[in-house]
């Protein structure tokens, strides 16, 4: 399972309760429970980013997906089958 996060200035599905980023979420999964297993995800790795760095700016400026991928982030499963917008790369 895994998520494909992209940063918005607008609001949007989740927001990081330590800074108020927002993020678009793009889903591999379609369940509902399985979305809200990986939702919980992503908000426990952004918080975590907090804890790892203290300046302010944390999270990776480029989209990035849950639980981590070391391939090119708009190329994962969860990029493609979500529908993420092909300008996010």
């Amino acid at each position: 399972m895994q998520v494909f996060c992209l940063a918005t200035l607008e609001p949007a599905d989740v927001q990081c309760k330590v800074c108020g980023q927002n993020y678009a979420l793009y889903f591999e999964c379609k369940s509902q429970e399985e979305r809200q297993k990986a939702l919980q995800m992503v908000l426990d790795t952004l918080e975590q980013h907090h804890a790892d760095g203290g300046e302010p700016t944390v999270h990776p400026e480029k989209a990035f997906n849950v639980p981590a991928w070391h391939g090119v982030a708009h190329m994962s499963g969860a990029a493609i089958l979500g529908g993420a917008p092909p300008w996010a790369a």
